[in-house]
């Protein structure tokens, strides 16, 4: 018959040291050997494989303590490893191959992991696996030493779990339990997204109008932008034909003044030509110089002649005294020029005055006592300057005449030279004229172009490229421009009225926009995941209950039938215990409310028999029980048996692993328990450490554990089929 626990290894676990391998061929295999030997260690190992995480259950301080430490003959080890093969053709594990690896690994470090198959895997994703397969680290499944009465001193609670394990529903248990677990958080999850959607309600709101006011500016920019384009546009269009109409003429016109330029310049040059061609003009020129010359010579002549004349006139006027000498006459120069200078820092004017005239008759006296000069000399060159004179008049008499003459052959010429002056002149005024015309059309051409500029420069002032307007199509050529500028001046006014609107509100707008949008979809998609994580947890109880109630009788009757074997009479009874709800643990729950309103809730809330633990009612032949706690430990031993093999019976889990559960009982009793053994592996496999021999000779194979001088645990295994007898 083939067995689920296949092969158990050990390397570095405890006291197995060395890398140490247990076979399980058989359905009942034994393990013995001395105390302190390391056989529980092997129960030890099985448990912490399967996920015991408490140091305590596995008799040691802490994790650590679970890696051999060495001994003064044996190093220590760095790690410790446990691993399971499982036979899989059952497909107890949702695994598709034949076999199925467990190991655990600890190290020094306190690294611990769990290897599904080689792969790693958590142990919260292992658990479930494993209540699949109805395998755990506690309960009755796994007795340890010194537990043989377990479900006897456990309490309600803990005994229907017990029960529950055995009968697979712990996998549903967990599930449940996860359920909770995420139906709690998702509880929480949905508050927290509930009261962030009401936190930002409001400021979704004011940013939502914040929003609709920049989608109406954008509507608003963009009908103004509209009317701008038809505006400018057609602006520019005129302007451009404005401009080349001008252009043309203009072109034109500088055209035809080029050549009416060209015959002013041809009749400026030929009056240049009779200018020089004149032959009278050079000798008139030159009377003209000569008479001049003679002016200039006549009036040299007349000065000299008058300041000779003065002089005749002075000397005939002066009187006669007798002659004084220079001395005389330096010295009363220098008394003038001594009172000159002082004179020169006086300020009152009569002193001046009185001054000036002292000095006068100073000098008058001087002047009269000078002797009269000789006049003759004088007289004679007057004479001779005025015959000089009348010669002088003469020539120019001749000059004059001649320059007459010139003058009537010039005014002929001057006559022809007329005409061609007013020729030239017409053609001048011809050109002004012209000139007119075109410096008009030029005005009118810059006038153009100017409104030109200030039109492009009202374009880019609205942020706007040249080459958009100069490649606008589509924009008609009539248009009321001043319907056109009272729809721009009311649109400004509305984006006025609007304001400047910060476009980081809009993109905050939409950001919480989306935000609420996400929020409201994941509340939506919590209620729904709660209805579900609800949903599931009633199918959950549903099945927990279904199925327990469905098998608690049978365990019920069996539990009756192997307590009577035991006890050779009497009775048993399992039967469930409704928890009680006290008011102060709803007090406790809900805070302070009142006494009543607490006796009400606790009348709302009747436990269900989901939550009901499993109490033990029992009769024992020849003896009255009041309580459980009045059984002694080897009654206590046999009432836990009775229930274990009564939930074997009624749901077999894979394997069993006892520690020393035969301990406390006697020879008849451990004779019927070794011949339960032997009854049940055929729906069960055994792995039992026990020093008795009954046990002993019910299993298929013993595994003997002995410790030498170096403190390491050692195996020896003996077939008992092929063992002599």
């Amino acid at each position: 018959m083939n067995t689920f626990l296949k092969r158990l290894e050990l390397q570095g676990f405890k006291s197995f040291a060395q890398k140490t391998d247990f076979e399980f061929p058989y359905r009942v295999a034994a393990i013995v050997g001395p105390n302190g030997s390391g056989k529980s260690n092997v129960i030890d190992a099985l448990r912490w494989v399967l996920g015991e995480r408490e140091a305590k259950q596995l008799r040691g301080d802490t994790l650590g303590n679970l890696i051999f430490a060495g001994t003064p003959k044996r190093a220590a080890v760095g790690f410790a490893k446990v691993s399971l093969l499982f036979d899989n053709r059952d497909k107890l594990f949702p695994i598709d191959a034949p076999e199925v690896m467990l190991t655990r690994r600890v190290d020094r470090s306190g690294t611990s992991q769990f290897f599904l198959q080689d792969a790693e895997i958590r142990l919260k994703d292992l658990q479930p696996i494993l209540a699949r397969a109805k395998l755990g680290a506690r309960g009755l499944t796994m007795i340890g030493q010194g537990q043989s009465d377990l479900f006897v001193r456990s309490n309600p609670e803990e005994r229907r779990h017990m029960i529950e394990e055995v009968l697979g529903l712990r996998e549903y248990r967990l599930k449940k339990t996860q359920a909770e677990r995420q139906l709690t958080s998702s509880e929480v999850n949905m508050e927290k997204v509930t009261a962030m959607l009401e936190e930002i309600a409001p400021h979704l709101r004011f940013l939502k109008k914040q929003k609709n006011r920049f989608e109406k500016r954008a509507e608003i920019e963009k009908d103004l932008r509209s009317f701008e384009n038809a505006y400018f546009s057609h602006q520019f269009r005129a302007l451009e034909r404005d401009v080349a109409a001008i252009e043309g003429p203009l072109h034109e016109s500088e055209t035809v003044r080029a050549a009416k330029e060209k015959e002013v310049f041809a009749a400026e040059q030929e009056l240049k030509g009779m200018n020089e061609s004149a032959g009278d003009a050079e000798r008139a020129k030159k009377l003209r110089v000569t008479l001049a010359e003679f002016f200039a010579k006549r009036a040299e002549m007349e000065k000299t002649l008058a300041r000779a004349e003065a002089k005749l006139e002075f000397q005939a006027s002066a009187p006669t005294n007798v002659v004084r000498s220079a001395a005389e006459m330096k010295s009363i120069l220098e008394t003038i020029e001594t009172e000159v200078k002082t004179m020169e820092a006086w300020t009152e004017l009569d002193k001046i005055r009185a001054t000036l005239k002292a000095m006068a008759e100073r000098i008058a006296s001087f002047l009269r006592s000078a002797p009269k000069a000789d006049t003759a000399p004088l007289t004679g060159e007057i004479t001779r300057l005025k015959g000089m004179l009348q010669e002088i008049e003469k020539q120019i008499e001749t000059v004059r005449a001649e320059e007459e003459t010139l003058a009537a052959a010039q005014q002929a010429m001057n006559r022809e030279f007329r005409a061609k002056v007013e020729l030239l002149e017409t053609k001048k005024n011809e050109l002004r004229a012209m000139d007119q015309g075109i410096q008009q059309r030029r005005f009118d051409r810059e006038r153009l172009r100017m409104r030109m500029e200030e039109l492009e420069r009202e374009w880019r002032s609205l942020g706007r490229a040249m080459e958009e307007l100069k490649t606008m199509t589509n924009v008609h050529d009539i248009v009321e421009l001043g319907d056109l500028e009272r729809k721009m001046f009311r649109l400004r006014g509305e984006l006025a009225a609007i304001g400047e609107i910060d476009e980081n509100l809009v993109k905050e707008a939409n950001e919480t926009e989306v935000r609420h949008a996400t929020l409201s979809k994941e509340l939506e998609d919590l209620k729904r995941a709660i209805a579900d994580l609800r949903l599931l947890v009633k199918e959950l109880d549903k099945k927990i209950h279904d199925d327990f109630k469905s098998a608690f009788a049978a365990i019920n009757r069996e539990f009756n039938n192997h307590f009577t074997l035991m006890f050779g009479g009497g009775h048993a009874k399992l039967k469930l215990k409704l928890p009680e709800v006290r008011v102060q643990d709803v007090v406790a729950v809900e805070g302070e409310v009142s006494a009543e309103s607490a006796s009400a809730e606790a009348a709302q809330e009747k436990p269900s028999e989901l939550s009901a633990g499993v109490e033990i009612e029992l009769s024992i032949p020849r003896k009255k029980i009041g309580s459980l706690e009045m059984l002694s430990g080897g009654e206590k031993s046999l009432v836990s048996l009775a229930a274990l093999f009564a939930l074997i019976s009624v749901s077999p889990p894979p394997f069993l692993v006892l520690d020393e559960i035969d301990a406390p009982l006697d020879e008849e009793n451990a004779r019927r328990f070794s011949d339960l053994v032997k009854a049940f592996s055929k729906k069960t496999q055994f792995i039992i450490v026990t020093h008795n021999r009954a046990t002993m000779e019910a299993a298929d194979i013993l595994y003997g554990v002995t410790m030498g001088d170096d403190g390491v645990s050692k195996t020896l295994s003996l077939k008992l089929e092929s063992a002599p007898q």
